[in-house]
C-alpha cells in the first residue's frame, strides 16, 4: 500500500475533507503542527455527540503495557463510522524502545473503522516506527522545528492564507518580537485579525495591539547602532531606561547578538548588495539592507570585538559575573563601547 502525502498542508486538506489515513505518526520539535493536526482530526473524525464513546486517549507516561493500546484500536465504533485512538507523548513511554515494536503487527494490518494517532513531541524518531507506518499506508509528519531565519518564510504564508496582507516592517518587528513560539505568534496575527480596519497588516498594526513601540525597540535599536546614528541610539537608551519592560536587557542583547553575529557573515560574503546578502544570509530584506549599511561602519576586526563584548554582557545579564550595574547603566555602557 502507498504511503500518502506527508507535507503538512497536504495533511489537513485531506483530514478537513474526511479523507483519513487509518494510522498517524506525528513526531517532531515543533508542536504547533503536532497539535493543529491532531485537534484537525478530533474534529473531523468524529461529532461531537461520537466522541463519547468513540475517542481514547492513552498517556506516555501512564502506559503500562502496548497491549492496552491495540486492544482499544482493535475495538469497533459504536453507533459511529469509525473511532479515534490517540497514543500521545510517546517519547514518555518508558518501554518504548522495547515494546513499540508490538505495535507493528496491528499498524501493518490495521482496522479501517479506527484511526490510530501516535504523538511524538521530542527530536523525530529514528527506528523502525516510521518506516513501518509510511510502508503500511499511513502517514508520517515530522514537524521540523522553525528556525529564526526561516520564521518568516512560515508567518507570511499564514497571514495570507487570513485572507490578509502585511508589510515587510511589520513582519520583521512580529517575527523578531515574538520569535519562533508559533503558537503564541498565530494567537497574536489572530488578534491582530480581529481588530484590523483593512487587509493589511502595518508596524502600526503591530505596535499598537502587541505593545511594541513604534520607534523605540531592540530592533529600531540595532539598526541604529549599525547605522551609527547617535541621537537615534541615545534616545531609544533613554526610552529602555525609562520603560524597563519595553525591552527587557535580554530581548536587546539577543536582538544585537544576532545583528552583530549576521554583520560578521555578511563580511564573508562575496555579493555585499542587499540581494547578495538576502540570499548568501537567508534573511530579510529589512536586514541585509540594516547590514548593508552596517559594513561601511564596522569592519571586520571590530565586528569580532563587538561580538566577543555582546557575550561578555550577557554572561553578566545571567549572573556569571561579579557586577553591581543596574540594566539601564549596564546599556549605557555597552552602546558606549560598541560605538567607540
Amino acid at each position: 500500500m502507498a504511503a500518502k502525502k506527508q507535507d503538512y498542508s497536504s495533511i489537513c486538506k485531506d483530514i478537513e475533507q474526511g479523507h483519513f489515513a487509518p494510522v498517524y505518526l506525528l513526531h517532531g520539535e515543533e508542536s504547533y503542527f503536532l497539535d493543529h493536526i491532531t485537534d484537525l482530526l478530533i474534529d473531523n473524525v468524529l461529532t461531537e455527540d461520537e466522541k463519547d464513546f468513540n475517542l481514547t486517549q492513552f498517556y506516555g507516561a501512564d502506559v503500562t503495557s502496548i497491549g492496552d493500546i491495540v486492544s482499544a484500536c482493535r475495538r469497533y465504533p459504536m453507533m459511529a463510522e469509525r473511532q479515534l485512538v490517540l497514543f500521545r507523548e510517546i517519547q514518555a513511554y518508558d518501554n518504548r524502545s522495547q515494546q513499540l515494536d508490538n505495535l507493528s503487527l496491528y499498524i501493518k494490518q490495521p482496522l479501517e473503522s479506527t484511526v490510530f494517532v501516535m504523538i511524538c513531541k521530542t527530536k523525530p524518531l529514528g527506528g523502525k516506527l516510521p518506516k513501518l507506518v509510511s510502508d503500511s499506508g499511513g502517514v508520517v509528519f515530522e514537524s521540523k522545528k522553525i528556525r529564526d531565519y526561516e520564521l518568516a518564510n512560515v508567518v507570511e504564508p499564514y497571514i495570507k492564507e487570513k485572507g490578509l496582507k502585511i508589510d515587510a516592517k511589520a513582519l520583521r518587528i512580529l517575527c523578531e518580537s515574538i520569535g519562533s513560539d508559533l503558537s503564541r505568534m498565530f494567537h497574536e496575527i489572530e488578534k491582530l485579525r480581529l481588530t484590523l480596519k483593512g487587509t493589511t497588516i502595518t508596524t502600526e498594526d503591530v505596535t499598537t495591539h502587541i505593545g511594541i513601540s513604534k520607534d523605540f525597540n531592540a530592533w529600531e535599536l540595532q539598526s541604529a547602532v549599525g547605522a551609527k546614528d547617535f541621537l537615534k541610539v541615545e534616545m531609544i537608551r533613554r526610552y529602555f531606561a525609562a520603560n524597563p519592560k519595553a525591552s527587557p536587557m535580554v530581548m536587546t542583547l539577543s536582538a544585537l547578538f544576532g545583528f552583530f553575529t549576521n554583520l560578521m557573515l555578511a563580511h564573508y560574503c562575496q555579493n555585499k548588495t542587499v540581494n547578495g546578502l538576502m540570499a548568501d544570509l537567508k534573511i530579510s530584506y529589512p536586514l541585509a539592507k540594516d547590514l548593508t549599511v552596517a559594513l561601511k561602519n564596522y569592519n571586520g576586526w571590530k565586528t569580532m570585538e563587538v561580538v566577543s563584548i555582546l557575550r561578555d554582557y550577557d554572561a553578566r545579564c545571567k549572573g556569571a559575573r561579579d557586577v553591581t550595574l543596574s540594566d539601564a547603566e549596564a546599556l549605557q555602557e555597552l552602546l558606549y563601547k560598541i560605538m567607540h
